[in-house]
């Protein structure tokens, strides 16, 4: 995405004589730095949780805004009193769910399903689910500076080996501008419609905004629900598994935690 900046007056003197004293090579060389020294002059998880605040974008965008990992920017949103909408405590949502995991062969996983699969060591479940497995290139990106942090942080090797990365030759930089959601977000749902697949995202406003548009998404928790239902997972390990969930923690069903 492309910004239009109109200078005049002052500035553009200002910034003429820093061409051609050779301090930059180039007026948009210095319009580039001095924007640089402004956006490092903030403090960008707090601007991240304003914006979150504000309504205006997902718990992922913040991601990317603050320029830390997942459970970084969630303990420091937890330390200022703000508990991201991940997970779902919306019953109807997590059962309408599950049963549109039955009628779909694909998943496609995003950056907060990622997440929630490691936090709950859940991977071994996921590939017995007989689905074919999904992540766009953005995603895995992410992924992989997550599992990197994870493994370091608690002596365990984490890895995504059975998913299959798809590539995303499109721009969609201005779609996910106007939907406030990332770009690894807006490659999952991408990817998620080319292949007819079902999206499994734990960010409440990734689920929106996917729907919006056409495509179905839902919550690990259905996910966990379905493998439940297939054997794959006992009712014990379920009642472990959404107990688990809630102390990350995520929003789920009051009635799923008695």
């Amino acid at each position: 995405m492309v910004t239009n900046i109109e200078i005049s007056g002052y500035t553009e003197e200002v910034l003429e004589a820093l061409v051609k004293a050779g301090i930059y090579g180039s007026k948009t060389e210095a319009i580039r730095d001095a924007v640089r020294r402004l956006i490092e002059s903030y403090d960008l998880k707090d601007v991240s949780l304003r914006a979150y605040k504000g309504g205006g974008i997902s718990f992922q965008l913040a991601v990317e805004i603050s320029s830390l990992s997942v459970d970084e920017l969630l303990w420091y949103f937890l330390s200022r009193d703000m508990t991201p909408m991940l997970g779902s405590d919306d019953e109807t949502e997590v059962k309408t769910s599950e049963e549109q995991l039955k009628e779909r062969g694909s998943l496609v996983f995003d950056l907060s399903s990622l997440y929630t699969t490691l936090e709950l060591d859940i991977s071994d479940v996921v590939s017995r689910l007989g689905k074919r497995l999904s992540v766009s290139s953005k995603t895995m990106e992410r992924a992989k500076a997550l599992t990197l942090r994870l493994s370091k942080m608690r002596g365990v090797v984490y890895s995504f080996s059975g998913f299959e990365v798809v590539n995303v030759n499109k721009s969609l930089a201005e779609f996910s501008r106007k939907n406030g959601i990332s770009l690894q977000e807006a490659h999952s749902m991408y990817v998620a419609k080319k292949l007819g697949a079902l999206l499994i995202s734990d960010d409440l406003r990734t689920r929106q905004v996917s729907r919006t548009h056409g495509v179905a998404a839902a919550p690990t928790l259905s996910l966990i629900l379905y493998a439940r239902d297939a054997g794959i997972v006992s009712d014990a390990k379920l009642k472990e598994l959404v107990t688990k969930m809630a102390t990350i923690p995520y929003v789920v069903p009051k009635a799923m935690l008695i």
